[in-house]
C-alpha cells in the first residue's frame, strides 16, 4: 500500500513538473482558418468565436479577472497565458477586435484536448 502511494505521489509531482515548465507553444489556432461565414469553430483543445455584439473592453477585462494569468502580448491582439488550478496546464487566451466583429479564442498549448475548458471558459465570460 505504501508503494502504491508513493508512486502515485511522483507521478503526480512529475506531472506537475512536466505542465509548469512545459515550453509556451506559440502557435496559431489548431483548428485552422475560420471559414467565411462562421462564428464559432470549436476544436479539440478549444473554441474560437466572432461576434459582432461583444463589449471588448469587458471581455477584456474579464480576462484579465483570472488570477492565474500572464500577458504574453497586449496589441496588436491581448494574447494571456492562463493557468488550471490544480495542474498548473497552459492555455493561450487571445482576443482581438476588426472590422469583421470581437474575435475571443481559447485553446491548450499542451497536449491536443482540454476537456472543454476553454469553450466552457469562453461561455462564461460571454453568458455574463
Amino acid at each position: 500500500m505504501v508503494k502504491i502511494l508513493v508512486v502515485a505521489l511522483a507521478l503526480f509531482a512529475g506531472l506537475q513538473v512536466v505542465a509548469r515548465f512545459w515550453p509556451i507553444v506559440h502557435s496559431d489556432w489548431p483548428g485552422g482558418p475560420m471559414a467565411a461565414g462562421k462564428s464559432v469553430q470549436t476544436h479539440l483543445s478549444g473554441l474560437y468565436i466572432r461576434r459582432d455584439d461583444l463589449d471588448f473592453a469587458q471581455i477584456k477585462s474579464r480576462i484579465l479577472a483570472n488570477p492565474r494569468h500572464e500577458i504574453l502580448t497586449l496589441e496588436p491582439r491581448l494574447k494571456v497565458l492562463l493557468r488550471s488550478r490544480v495542474w498548473g496546464f497552459k492555455d493561450i487566451v487571445e482576443l482581438w477586435r476588426d472590422e469583421n466583429g470581437t474575435h475571443l479564442r481559447g485553446h491548450s498549448s499542451f497536449g491536443g484536448f482540454d476537456w472543454g475548458s476553454n469553450k466552457k471558459r469562453i461561455e462564461a465570460w460571454i453568458a455574463r
